[in-house]
Parts: C-alpha cells; structure tokens; sequence
C-alpha cells in the first residue's frame, strides 16, 4: 500500500476533493469527524474533515504538501528496510534452526547425505557422513578420488558405479561398499540416489542418501555362520536326515541321506520339490510324509533297511530321520530263520533226542547272539546319545553369544540401531535364540538321562519349598496368561530327592499347564502321603488332551497337535524329561486327562523317612 492510499484510508473523504485553497471557507468550526495538526518545517497547519470535505484552516500551499508526502515515504522506506532485514535475520536462525535438527536426524539413524557436483567434479557431504567415519569435516569440499581413497580395494568398483550414474538409463544408483573409519576399521554402507538436473543449465549433480549397516551385516555374518555349524553338525551324523516345508520344498538334508538314497548333489539341493528329489529311487510312495504316522521301516533298491521318524516343524513342515537297521533285520530274519529249524526239531523229537538235543543248542547259541545283538543295539544308542550331549554342548557356546550380541542389539548398549524394523529383528533373534538353548538344555538332560551320566544327588528334600521355587519362576507367564496359581502343598513330610530334579520337573509340569490353561483358569498343585510315597499333583482347567492320545505323552518329541498348542513352542521333550527324572527316583508319572475340562499329572517321590 502507498503513502497515497494510506492517507485515504486514514482520513477518509479527505482527498476526494482537489483545491490550492482559493474556493476553501476561510474558517472551520465544530468538525464533526477528527482534528490533526502537521508541523512541516515552520508551518503549522489544521486539517479537518466536515461532512466529509477537507477544509484548510490556516493557508497550506501545494509544494509544502508535496514536501510532507515525500517525507512520509522516506520514512516508510526506512521502516520497510529495518523489517526486511529483522525478517532476514529470523529467516537465518530457523534455517539453523532446522539444520541442527536435521544434523541430529542424520546422526540418529545413522545416515547421511551426498550431492556431488558434476560440473565443479566436488563432493559436499553432510556432517553426518563424517560422523559415520569418525572424521572431522574439512573446510573444503572432497573429489571423487578422495571418496575412492577411503573405499575398501574390493568395493572400489561400487563407487564406479556412482559415478557412471549420469550415464545410465535409469540416471540412479543403488549400492553398498566399505569406508575407511578414522579408527582404522571398515563400516558398510548403503547409498542410494539420482542425478538432478539443474535451474537454467547449470549442469547435473549426483544426489544420494547413505546409511551404515554395519550392524545388520556383522549380524547376517553371525547368522550365516550359526548356520554353517548346524549344518556342519547335521552332517556329522550317522543317520538320514532331510527337512522340507509346508510346501513339500526341501530345506536341506545330509551326506547320508544323499547317500543311503543314491541321489545325485545337483538334485538335492534347498528348493528342490519333494516329487522331483524322490524321482527314481524307489521309495517316493514309501518314504512317509506325515507327522502323526509312528516310526516306519523300508527297504531301499540297495536292499538297506531304513527305520524312518517323522516329526512336525513350528512352520508347518516336518523332518525325517533315517536309521540304518540294516543289520537289525539281518538277525531278525536269521532268528525267524532259525526258529522254523526249532520248529521242524520239535516236530522230529519222538525221530531223535540226540537230534532234539543238537537243536536245542543251536537256540541256545542264537538266543546268545541276539543278546549280544542286542546289548550292541544298546550300545549303539547310548553312544548315539553320548554324541547328542556332546553336540549339545558345542552348539551352546555359538548360542550364547548370539543371544548376548541380540541383547546388546535390543537394548541398543552400543547406540540407536536405525529403521525400527532393526529392534524387531534383534527382539526376534533374542527369542528365537533362548528357545533353541532351551530346546538344546532339554536334549541335553534327555542324552545324559539315556547314556547313564546323570547321577541323582539325593537328600532330604521339603517338597514344600521346592514347589515355592517353582511357582515363582512362572509367576509372570501366568500373570500374562492371566491363570491362578493355587498352592495346595500344606505341611508334607520330607523326600528322599534330587533337589535340581524335582525342581525342573515341577518347572517343567506347571510351564505346561500355564501355556495350556485359557484366560482365566486355575492350575492347582496339591500333595498326599500313601505307603511310604509322596504323591505330587499338578491339575489344570484347560483344554484337556484327547483319550485317543495319552499314550503318545511323556515319549521324547511326542506332541498333541490342536488348535490351542499350535499357538506355543515345544519339542515334546517336557514330558519325557519330567518322567525319567521321577523314574529314576524309583517312582513313576500318570496323566489324567479330559478333553474340554483339564488335565491332572501326577508324580511320586520316596519318603526319606521309609527309603
């Protein structure tokens, strides 16, 4: 607005009459809008508006008018100039403002920006990218060079890759490479970016986003090598071993498996479909595919007989495992063999008692032979155990340190990890980690338990307070569950017990009916004395077990498939593990159970007093 029309607006009606005075009255009296007087120089004059005309009180010619408007303006210029240069100046700090904010973003995640100058053949980076390398930032901007002076020898070719961006249709890059820390060591990265093309030909940049994922690859590796030394292990063994998915796609199998099948390397690989790696070696029908189908025994074209179990994966899948009976069949077809000679000698006895008695050696020497048949069959399973605690052990120490780095990851011990996604991921391999060493703890106890290892450490033993213990260790999943946890136990006189046994069984009784327990049940614990013997037992009000499946609980990795326990993790092992602690007290363990209503285990423990 100009000076003209803010006087309008001002003093309104005071221009819409034009006169240099002479046709004015000579004087105004009682204005009826406003008054104001102008000192201009050494003038004084009186303005007023009446009924919407300007009168003139004392004489004003045109030129000192003209003098008070271009006064005005210069003020009104001067005025414009100091708010320009405040809004200027406020227009500076934001802009600081919103770098510094923008600065602390960058080092946050972990990122940092480049925008490299074509025609000027320089690199500006944001202070985060420094930061990453543990560098200062120089007061000038970097070359390409000196970008390819930091990069790792191996990855020099990726940041070719940047630099032929211009060149390419797409006119992008998308790569990962090291960089040099000030430190000494290599981080990764991954840049990603485009060519813009400037205002007014003033050529093309290359501009990019850089992220460090050093974290996520020294993870990957940790990963990958977990990996290697399973399968290592997996190899190592003595029987047949394949993995496939819900799909019937493998995963993976051993030497062995390779081997007993005859099936060629290129076709036994992860991807492979099960139809395509069974073609040709006689068995596709024969080799089982379902979970619930008890051990199955066949006979390969080589004539080797293989003991086949089967069992379901957490995603769907199932693994098999092959055992070489081979030689099993050969002393039961030898023994059926020379049972039909007993029954042709018992035939011919009132023929010969001499006869008789020459057969009745021979049973005596074949029973010998299948008892030593026999202990070696147990031999054999007792190293085989002896090999699975063994491997145990090995694959805890790789374990441990997975979930010790997932912990650090998780809490972030070393700084943010970046994208959210990276603490989801850390919080997965955290869980997934403790539930394959308690899977391993488990197998562990149970090879011991078969391969005679584990010694009990007996004492008197107050059941009471080792069912405390218990019940504080899964105190919080039940409060999670939402589950009431009734103690029962009262005053009990004292076992004869292996502390650490009882406990885990205890742990591993009531776990089971928490996890199987809906919201808003009760799992109740109780005790009674009777013959010398504790009885100990855990109830539940939850989804109860099928009669038709009792019999396959308390067998190693034997499960109840249903709606509700396909929710949960387990290996089937809990039971199994809880029975032969009980059994090696010399006591035993019932389960009871109704489908709908709940189930009720059961263990007995020897009285100190009587044992």
């Amino acid at each position: 607005m100009n000076l003209v029309a803010t006087f309008r607006e001002k003093m309104p009606g005071a221009m819409s009459r034009e006169t240099d005075g002479a046709d004015l009255p000579a004087k105004t009296t009682e204005p009826t809008t406003w008054a104001q007087k102008l000192t201009l120089g050494v003038s004084t004059v009186a303005l007023a508006a009446v009924n919407g005309a300007l009168w003139w009180q004392e004489g004003l010619s045109r030129p000192l008018m003209l003098a008070a408007l271009a006064s005005a303006a210069c003020l009104g210029l001067g005025y414009a100039l100091i708010r320009s240069n405040e809004r200027k100046s406020e227009a500076q700090a934001r802009a600081a403002d919103n770098q510094q904010r923008f600065d602390m973003a960058f080092a946050g995640a972990r990122c940092g920006i480049w925008d490299w100058d074509i025609t000027q053949n320089r690199v500006y980076w944001s202070k985060a990218m420094f930061d990453m390398l543990g560098r200062r930032q120089p007061a000038t901007r970097m070359t390409p060079a000196e970008i390819k002076a930091l990069t790792h020898p191996e990855d020099v070719a990726a940041i070719d890759e940047i630099i032929a961006a211009p060149e390419k249709a797409s006119r992008s890059y998308d790569t990962s490479f090291r960089l040099l820390h000030e430190d000494g060591s290599w981080i990764w990265v991954h840049a990603k970016g485009q060519v813009w093309s400037g205002p007014r030909n003033t050529g093309d940049r290359v501009i990019g986003l850089t992220i460090d994922i050093s974290e996520q690859r020294n993870a990957e590796a940790s990963a990958q090598l977990a990996t290697d030394r399973l399968s290592d292990a997996i190899d190592s063994i003595g029987e047949a071993f394949v993995l496939f998915d819900k799909d019937d796609t493998l995963l993976a199998c051993n030497d062995k498996f390779q081997e007993f099948l005859e099936i060629d390397i290129e076709r036994a690989v992860a991807g492979t479909t099960r139809a395509a790696l069974f073609e040709d070696t006689g068995v596709a029908d024969a080799w089982p595919s379902d979970p619930e189908a008890s051990a199955t025994e066949i006979r390969l074209p080589s004539g080797r007989w293989l003991q086949i179990s089967t069992r379901s994966t957490a995603d769907g899948g199932h693994v098999s495992v092959g055992t070489d009976i081979s030689a099993i069949k050969a002393q039961e077809e030898a023994l059926t063999n020379h049972q039909d000679q007993l029954q042709s000698t018992v035939t011919d006895l009132e023929m010969s008692k001499s006869k008789l008695q020459d057969q009745a050696g021979q049973l005596v020497e074949l029973a010998e032979k299948y008892a030593a048949e026999k202990s070696r069959a147990e031999a054999a399973n007792r190293s085989k155990s002896e090999f699975l605690a063994n491997m145990s052990h090995e694959l805890r120490t790789p374990l441990n340190a997975i979930i010790g780095f997932s912990q650090m990851m998780e809490t972030q011990l070393f700084g943010p990890l970046g994208a959210p996604k990276y603490d989801e991921y850390a919080t997965d391999i955290k869980a997934s980690g403790e539930h394959l060493l308690d899977v391993i703890n488990d197998i562990l106890d149970m090879s011991k338990i078969e391969a005679g290892r584990l010694t009990l450490e007996l004492e008197q033993l107050d059941i009471a307070d080792a069912v405390r213990d218990a019940l504080r260790l899964v105190a919080g999943r039940a409060d999670i569950a939402q589950v009431r946890l009734n103690n029962e136990i009262g005053v009990q006189p004292p076992v004869l017990a292996d502390k650490r046994a009882v406990k885990q069984v205890l742990l591993n009784l009531l776990s089971n009916a928490v996890k199987f327990t809906e919201t808003g049940g009760e799992v109740k614990i109780t005790a009674e004395v009777s013959d010398g013997w504790l009885k100990v037992a855990v109830a539940d009000t939850g989804i109860g077990i099928p009669a038709a499946h009792l019999s396959k609980l308390g067998k190693p990795f034997e499960q109840v498939e249903s709606q509700h326990s396909k929710k949960h993790k387990g290996t089937g092992l809990g039971l199994a593990l809880s029975r032969s602690l009980v059994e090696m007290h010399e006591g035993g363990l019932t389960i009871e159970s109704e489908e709908g209503v709940g189930t009720t285990v059961s263990f007995t423990l020897p009285l100190a007093a009587t044992h």
